[in-house]
């Protein structure tokens, strides 16, 4: 079984540290989302967990920390193994800005937008594997 402090050393190893739900983000670094990445890590080990937090700790998308991103995120690579296999997916992930989404996610699902965020993160991909160019 994970323990909440492996969740904090793999969280560390990428320079993030969580913070209660209660205190106010401050600077980049910081994230409320334990409980979603104990799930994570419960659920799918660690190298996954490990992997999203590598995909989120891109340079423009660093600071993403949220439970929504972690989820949207870790669902794209368990369940679009079309996209995940692809020797591009990296530089393709690289290029879809996680703020931008997550604003829409909000607009478009003000009730869901974790399932939201999840479905046009999806869609964003696929746009960016065909050749198109991201609409967020």
């Amino acid at each position: 079984m994970a323990s909440g402090g492996h969740v904090d050393r793999i969280a560390g190893e990428f320079g993030v540290h969580f913070i209660s739900f209660e205190r106010r983000i401050t600077g980049a670094h910081q994230s409320k989302a334990r409980r979603t990445c104990h799930t994570l890590l419960k659920k799918n080990g660690e190298d996954h967990l490990r992997l999203v937090f590598g995909l989120i700790n891109a340079g423009k998308n660093r600071g993403n920390w949220s439970a929504r991103c972690f989820t949207a995120v870790s669902w794209l690579v368990l369940n679009r193994s079309d996209l995940a296999d692809r020797a591009d997916f990296v530089a393709l992930f690289d290029r879809i800005d996680l703020d931008a989404l997550q604003a829409v996610a909000r607009k478009t699902d003000p009730k869901a937008p974790t399932k939201a965020m999840t479905v046009l993160l999806s869609y964003e991909m696929d746009r960016l594997a065909a050749g198109g160019e991201m609409a967020a």
